[in-house]
């Protein structure tokens, strides 16, 4: 089972060549993450799993003045996203486990998560920390992979047997039963294809006010 150091080891080792291994699937599924977003300018936004800041890269262009926060395991990580967007406005990163945020609670409008949620060992834990730190009314976005995909289905056999920092992929009934277990309400959710290998999907939910 993944646990936040074994994650924060892998992640730290891969900070140097990520962009240059992953840009083409960033570049592919993020606008799923952004669509279902639909971040405005003077939002605060955190986003769990920030990684080397491609979201925040985007937003920055998209949503200019948007208070945008960003937290990963991975000190290398944080240390390149804060490399990449030095100077950038409202944009800011920090070393965080998802499970136990350093936030106050209703600091923000939305809380969202791209190509994270099956590192989450605790994902109970993960979604009880985002409804605290959203505001009533506030949402929370997931991207992730989807297991109603057969290849997401065998990619995650496989991945929980070789990978140690993989947790779980879920399939659109059990991120609802996960949610219904929550403080935040479903609201809404959509399967999508990106490439031949990778499927994936939106979760909307929300903090009843």
């Amino acid at each position: 089972m993944a646990s936040p150091a074994t994650v924060q080891k892998q992640y730290d080792g891969f900070a140097g060549f990520y962009d240059l291994l992953w840009s083409g699937y960033v570049r592919r599924t993020l606008p799923l993450l952004m669509d279902a977003a639909r971040i405005t300018p003077g939002e605060r936004v955190l986003d769990l799993g920030s990684g080397t800041g491609a979201l925040e890269e985007r937003l920055a262009e998209t949503a200019p003045g948007a208070e945008v926060v960003g937290v990963d395991v991975a000190p290398a990580m944080v240390k390149r996203a804060r490399r990449k967007l030095q100077g950038v406005p409202a944009v800011s990163f920090e070393r965080a486990d998802a499970h136990a945020l350093p936030f106050a609670a209703e600091r923000f409008d939305a809380v969202v998560t791209a190509s994270t949620f099956h590192y989450f060992d605790r994902p109970a834990a993960a979604l009880a920390e985002a409804a605290r730190v959203v505001r009533p009314g506030g949402r929370l976005i997931v991207l992730d992979w989807c297991r109603d995909f057969w290849t997401c289905r065998v990619m995650d056999a496989v991945l929980q047997r070789l990978d140690p920092a993989h947790d779980a992929c879920y399939t659109l009934a059990e991120m609802r039963a996960l949610l219904g277990a929550s403080p935040l309400a479903f609201q809404r959710a959509r399967r999508h294809r990106a490439g031949g290998l990778w499927g994936l999907m939106t979760v909307e939910a929300f903090r009843p006010a």
